[in-house]
């Protein structure tokens, strides 16, 4: 009976402390979430721009983006910028000149395809006599890079295999082995975890079923049926206690990482699919026969390279921007 009494208060606490957990990430997520009161935050106004930045640049590297494509998308930036410069220009105006770059580089682009697009020479021109720019380097869109290229550098070094990786959205129609998956697999692997669990699993799709599970992620308009190959990375809840309701994500993500670079590594293209979304659109995974208790991580889409192909710059912030010695 004690026994008993023991565990039933044992369970109980558990769950007390579940929900502490849950509770005060709530409030965190409500006080920091960039969804909401975006543009009171320097911070979250930066993250949003970035991301719709590089809608702009994604849209570049594509094998053939639909002429005059992304119009409206380029005006909504501007307008944000012009915003951001109102609010935060005098404490952080540097930050405009990326998405100013890459808007360059996109007015150019356009045009050079006969498209004339007179409001978005406009709008860029005004706020770049507001903000005091003379000029802008094009340090956004895309560059093109060769499959050579990459050979040579994706096993020369560590540091060559990290500066060479691209996120790659068209592929060669030759497809991906079981074998090559499988050696990076195994290479994954060796990617450290809680305690050794190892709590990761991967899902490799192929074909169809390849493009109908990028379909069902939904952020890969006009290049879902390039992706031939795809594995998605889940973590399973079943690896982690009670006070580890993050770690899942920790595990997997430091997995994931793990097996896009040993993709990489074996000169295969990737890109990498965020699966960061609510619970009703994560219903849809038991489509793909996803258990419950996996949580997705992220979706891989891997493909053979051609021999060039376009890149967005995605240009990366300096580390004095990111990090803090304590």
């Amino acid at each position: 009976m004690k026994r008993l009494l023991s565990r039933l208060l044992q369970l109980v606490r558990i769950r007390l402390s579940l929900w502490k957990d849950i509770f005060y990430f709530h409030k965190l997520t409500i006080k920091y979430n960039a969804s909401i009161h975006t543009d009171n935050d320097i911070e979250k106004m930066q993250y949003t721009l970035l991301r719709e930045n590089h809608t702009i640049e994604k849209g570049l590297s594509l094998k053939n983006p639909r002429k005059g494509f992304g119009q409206q998308k380029v005006l909504k930036l501007l307008k944000r910028l012009n915003k951001y410069f109102d609010v935060y220009g005098k404490t952080d105006k540097e930050f405009l000149i990326y998405p100013l770059g890459t808007i360059k580089h996109y007015i150019h682009y356009t045009k050079s395809t006969g498209v004339e697009i007179p409001i978005i020479e406009r709008e860029y021109k005004i706020l770049m006599e507001k903000s005091g720019f003379v000029d802008v380097k094009e340090q956004g869109g895309i560059i093109q890079v060769s499959k050579d290229e990459i050979l040579k550098k994706c096993n020369s070094s560590f540091e060559s295999l990290l500066n060479s990786r691209h996120s790659i959205r068209y592929f060669s129609k030759e497809t991906v082995t079981k074998d090559i998956i499988e050696k990076a697999l195994n290479l994954a692997q060796r990617t450290p975890s809680a305690c050794n669990r190892q709590g990761w699993h991967t899902h490799v799709f192929q074909g169809e079923e390849s493009v109908r599970l990028i379909k069902w992620q939904g952020g890969s308009h006009g290049f879902e049926d390039e992706i031939r190959t795809s594995i998605l990375v889940t973590a399973n809840l079943k690896a982690f206690l009670y006070y580890e309701i993050h770690q899942a994500y920790i595990d997997g993500g430091l997995y994931a990482m793990n097996l896009i670079n040993a993709l990489h590594s074996l000169g295969l293209g990737t890109i990498p699919l965020s699966c960061g979304f609510t619970h009703d659109k994560l219903k849809g995974l038991a489509d793909f026969d996803i258990p419950k208790n996996e949580v997705p991580i992220v979706i891989i889409g891997v493909g053979n390279l051609l021999e060039n192909f376009n890149v967005a710059i995605s240009k990366r912030k300096n580390i004095n921007l990111t990090n803090k010695f304590h």
